[in-house]
């Protein structure tokens, strides 16, 4: 049975590295749904936090291949419940009349984790931060109001 992983991978940080990480998936017909690359606190190494939808047998196989690139120092395969996870979106939303601006601010403002960032005169740009489902769902409420723009990162993590 499919389930979804966090492959959090620690490297170098050298040119290349991505490639090699992202050519590991493609041979195996692994779609990333969401990867997010950062540099850390260690001098001249990276972050990557890979998500996949995949059995376990082959995550395990992708475990040990992430080995074998030479710059990868370390892998850490995990599930949702050994994690803290969120995403965040920017969404430009049309705004044209006063009473739309209103209803579009009092969302806004009733919904967790949401902020308006800029207000122009046709539009406002909205963060929202949370899990893929809470950006999904706050995306259904405004998508009625007009979408300019829409556009979400990759998932961050740390463990529990």
């Amino acid at each position: 049975m499919k389930n979804i992983y966090t492959i959090t991978t620690i490297t170098e940080n050298k040119p290349g590295v991505l490639y090699r990480i992202a050519d590991l998936f493609l041979r195996r017909k692994i779609n990333i749904e969401s990867l997010t690359v950062s540099e850390i606190n260690e001098v001249d190494q990276s972050r990557f936090t890979i998500c996949v939808l995949a059995e376990a047998p082959l995550v395990e196989k992708i475990e040990k291949q992430l080995y074998r690139i030479i710059e990868v120092v370390k892998v850490i395969v995990s599930s949702d419940d050994e994690l803290i996870a969120d995403e965040i979106a920017l969404i430009k939303v049309s705004a044209n009349s006063l009473e739309k601006r209103k209803e579009i601010e009092h969302l806004a403002l009733i919904s967790p984790n949401v902020r308006i960032i800029h207000v122009a005169k046709s539009y406002l740009i909205i963060e929202k931060t949370g899990t893929e489902r809470e950006i999904h769902d706050f995306y259904s409420l405004m998508k009625p109001f007009g979408m300019k723009e829409f556009v979400q990162s990759g998932r961050i993590a740390v463990f529990k």
